[in-house]
């Protein structure tokens, strides 16, 4: 099951958020919290839920043993982390991998997303052993464990919430009135961006990409929508977990961070999953963090561990790779010069870099690759612009401008503040501003579900 779902938009979720406040024992919500985790999980694979149940078993008692042994047997305790590491390894191999999904042979997001979920799960699973062998106290009461690894708030695309920071709100949690709000702004927002913004640059990426006749702008454009469609599905999926865990009293950290040229591609990398990067960063990384070479050797093992995690692929490995290579270089050689460069430059040296790297994921062979490659450059190009991307285009224009504002930090806040501004000049402004609001997040609820009814006919 995933998050745009209309059983769980309409029936499992906001059963699970009623149920949840018919006692206020943190006890009683998590109980809640497991059963409708474990139906969220089983929809459609029933047998696969035996798997997560085993796999929870299993952690938790790695995570006894490794506390056990941590302070008089550090070697067993290693050990124990190995074995738990193996163990998720296998884990997502074995489901991804052994039959349970099917997986395209070039990066489709949306067939992804059951895999990434259960990339969520193991990484989540480890990092529980992992924090314990770091010295955080094993949790030995198996009910708050098992609401942390199955809770659904956190099993669709992060973030990665680390069992130390939320282990307070297992044991006693209250829901506020604000919490219930922001939730719902939340849920509302991030459905919006998958269904409707999401959806709107896959179609004009399908039009620049995936016709017959290469064009300039459908290189350009398609390809740019390519990222766009990927990050506001993540994003937006993140941002409902979050308002899901809003209305059962959890607050956690988002995912995702606004670009900055001046973080260079290493900060672009780390911005788009900030939890899994600064994971695999404290696994692999913080050991070395104040020796130059060592620690840029090590940001290039976490980016191949973060490509095998993310795809267990031959294309995800490679773009790993050249990723690592990238923050390398970034790290030793070029870094601190381009810094100092204007904005404009930095933001040429993204973009490029972005399109000819991550573009590896998206095409299924190289053939396909060069193609687009030297279509960027008008090699190769059938015309300007197709007449499929000019409709596309005109059809979704309002939808475009929604996503520029939503994704460009600057652009975002100055329309927030001149809507705040004017919400201020008078009571009358006021309450137009706040009803106009609520009329509009309605609004978008509906053409969100009407989106998803329409689309399944």
């Amino acid at each position: 099951m995933v998050y745009t779902d209309l059983f769980f938009l309409l029936a499992l979720l906001p059963l699970s958020v009623i149920f949840s406040f018919f006692d206020e024992s943190a006890e009683y919500k998590n109980l809640i919290s497991v059963i409708a985790g474990a139906i969220f999980v089983a929809w459609g694979r029933p047998l696969w839920v035996l798997l997560i149940f085993l796999s929870f078993i299993f952690d938790w008692g790695m995570g006894l043993l490794v506390g056990k042994f941590r302070q008089s047997n550090k070697a067993a305790s290693v050990i124990f982390l190995m074995l738990d590491m193996l163990w998720n390894a296998a884990i997502f191999i074995l489901y991804t991998r052994g039959g349970a999904v099917h997986l395209p042979d070039k990066l489709t997001l949306r067939e992804s997303l059951i895999p990434l979920a259960m990339g969520y799960y193991v990484l989540r699973a480890f990092s529980y052993v992992f924090d314990v062998y770091k010295g955080e106290k094993a949790e030995k009461n198996p009910l708050y464990l098992l609401t942390y690894m199955l809770s659904f708030h956190f099993m669709m695309t992060g973030p990665v919430i680390r069992y130390k920071d939320i282990s307070a709100q297992l044991r006693e949690r209250r829901t506020t009135g604000k919490m219930i709000s922001d939730g719902l702004d939340n849920i509302v927002f991030g459905l919006g961006k998958v269904v409707i913004l999401a959806h709107a640059f896959d179609l004009l990426k399908q039009s620049g990409l995936e016709g017959g006749d290469v064009t300039f702008f459908g290189c350009w454009l398609g390809m740019l929508a390519f990222f766009a469609s990927a990050y506001f599905t993540l994003s937006g999926l993140c941002q409902m977990s979050m308002g899901m865990g809003l209305l059962t009293g959890f607050t956690y950290k988002k995912n995702f961070d606004d670009p900055d040229s001046k973080l260079l591609f290493t900060g672009l990398v780390k911005g788009y999953n900030t939890s899994v990067t600064d994971l695999f960063d404290e696994m692999i990384v913080s050991r070395f963090r104040y020796k130059t070479v060592p620690c840029a050797i090590a940001a290039f093992v976490c980016c191949m561990a973060v490509a095998g995690w993310y795809s267990f692929s031959k294309p995800a490995f490679l773009v790993g790779a050249i990723v690592g290579a990238v923050i390398v270089l970034e790290k030793l050689v070029w870094g601190k010069k381009l810094r100092a460069m204007p904005g404009l430059v930095r933001v040429i040296y993204l973009v490029v870099l972005t399109f000819l790297i991550f573009s590896v994921l998206y095409f299924g062979s190289t053939y396909g690759w060069r193609k687009w490659a030297l279509g960027l450059v008008g090699v190769g190009d059938k015309g300007l612009i197709s007449h499929q991307m000019k409709t596309v285009l005109l059809s979704y224009l309002f939808a475009y401008i929604i996503g520029v504002i939503c994704y460009l930090p600057w652009l975002k806040d100055q329309v927030i503040r001149s809507v705040n501004k004017l919400s201020k000049k008078t009571k009358e402004l006021y309450t137009f501003v706040n009803t106009s609001k609520t009329i509009l997040k309605a609004l978008l609820l509906i053409m969100c579900v009407a989106a998803i009814i329409t689309r399944k006919m």
